[in-house]
């Protein structure tokens, strides 16, 4: 059985990037980055990254993540919310505890290529 099959499949999977993206895009501390983006699209590549991560033959089909996130100088302490978000929703679905750290595993890696390097600042 793979990760993706163990998180409970394409259903489950949806619904928790669903959630995850409605709270991501409402957060008062980094809701601000998705202004004027479609969520729908954001949904669908959020699950294509997931299901990708967690071992389902699904590709990811969105823009490159470095050149797309750079330009949004995104700090640590802001990548550190979004990954708040997603653990909530993750282990609100009853996601088992080594597949909810395989999926943000598969977040964490991507962190360099978001953030600009830097952390919060006063």
């Amino acid at each position: 059985m793979t990760p993706f099959e163990q998180a409970g499949g394409e259903a489950v999977v949806r619904g928790i990037v669903d959630r995850f993206v409605d709270r991501a895009f409402d957060d008062m501390i980094i809701g601000f980055f998705f202004a004027g983006k479609d969520r729908a699209r954001v949904k669908a590549h959020e699950y294509e990254h997931a299901a990708a991560v967690l071992g389902a033959d699904v590709a990811y089909t969105g823009r490159p993540i470095a050149p797309l996130h750079r330009p949004l100088k995104i700090n640590g302490g802001q990548f550190r919310r979004r990954l708040a978000l997603m653990r909530q929703e993750i282990e609100r679905a009853g996601v088992p505890a080594e597949v909810a750290e395989r999926w943000l595993d598969g977040q964490r890696a991507m962190e360099r290529s978001i953030t600009d390097g830097s952390d919060c600042s006063s």
